[in-house]
C-alpha cells in the first residue's frame, strides 16, 4: 500500500511511504519526505513539494492507494492549503483521503518515547499567546486515546502536573507549562505518525476518517460585513 501524507499544521511536511503489515502492525518504508519550516509559505511551497515527491523515481512507478491529511487544529491558511491539496490529489488519483487531527499525530510520536501507561499533554502554537491542547495516552502501538477535548487555551490556565511529559511546538514557547516534565516532539504535526494513526483507526473499523478542518476559532483575517462610512 502506498500512501501520501500531508501535514501543514505549522510548516509544510509531505511523506510518501509504502506500508507493509507484520502481525497486524504497519511498517512504513519512506520513499520521499520533503519539508519546509516556514509557517507562511504553504501556498507557494505545496505545489512544488508535491510535484517533487510524486515524481520521485522511487514513487512514480506505482500508483497511490490513499492520502492522509492533518485536520488541525492549526492556523487557518496553512491548514486549508494542506487539506485542499490532499483532497485534490485524492480526486485526481481516484483514491480515498483520510483525516487525522494534528495533535493526535504529535501525541503518537511522543508516546513512542514513553513507557506503557504514560500520558502526554500536547501543546501546539495557536498564536495570540494561546495554545491548542489535549491530554493523551497510548491506545495500542499505533493509535492514541484522547483523555480530554482538544481546546484552545491560555498557557497560564493549564495544569503542570497532569501528564508525564509534554509535546508540541507550544511546549517550547511557554516553558512555564512544562515545569519539570520532559519535552518531546516539539512540532505541531507529524506526517509519519498520522499515517500510523489513520491505518490503526481504519483497521479498527472507524472509517471513513473525517477531513473537516478543526479550526476551533475564526480566522485572524475577516472580511468586513459592510463598508464603514465616514461622518
Amino acid at each position: 500500500m502506498r500512501i501520501l501524507s500531508i501535514d501543514s499544521s505549522l510548516g509544510t511536511e509531505l511523506l510518501v511511504c509504502d506500508v507493509s503489515f507484520d502481525d497486524g502492525r504497519a511498517a512504513l518504508t519512506v520513499l520521499a519526505h520533503p519539508s519546509q519550516p516556514d509557517s507562511r509559505r504553504h501556498a507557494e511551497s505545496l505545489g512544488p513539494m508535491l510535484a517533487s515527491a510524486l515524481e520521485d523515481p522511487k514513487v512514480v512507478a506505482h500508483r497511490l492507494d490513499a492520502v492522509v491529511a492533518a485536520t488541525g487544529p492549526a492556523p487557518f491558511t496553512g491548514l486549508r492549503a494542506g487539506l485542499v491539496s490532499a483532497r485534490t490529489v485524492a480526486r485526481v488519483r481516484d483514491v480515498p483521503v483520510h483525516g487525522v487531527p494534528s495533535l493526535d499525530a504529535v501525541a503518537r510520536a511522543a508516546l513512542d518515547e514513553l513507557g506503557e501507561g504514560s500520558t502526554v499533554r500536547v501543546l501546539t502554537d495557536a498564536r495570540r499567546q494561546e495554545v491548542y491542547t489535549a491530554l493523551y495516552r497510548a491506545q495500542g502501538p499505533d493509535d492514541v486515546e484522547r483523555l480530554s477535548d482538544i481546546e484552545v487555551r491560555s498557557p497560564a490556565d493549564l495544569p503542570t502536573t497532569d501528564a508525564d511529559a509534554v509535546a508540541g511546538s507550544g511546549a517550547r514557547l511557554y516553558p512555564a507549562v512544562v515545569a519539570d516534565r520532559p519535552v518531546l516532539v516539539p512540532s505541531s504535526g507529524d506526517a509519519t505518525a498520522q499515517v500510523r494513526v489513520a491505518l490503526a483507526r481504519l483497521a479498527a473499523g472507524q472509517g471513513p476518517l473525517d477531513t473537516e478542518p478543526l479550526y476551533l476559532r475564526h480566522a485572524d483575517a475577516q472580511v468586513p460585513v459592510a463598508r464603514k462610512r465616514a461622518r
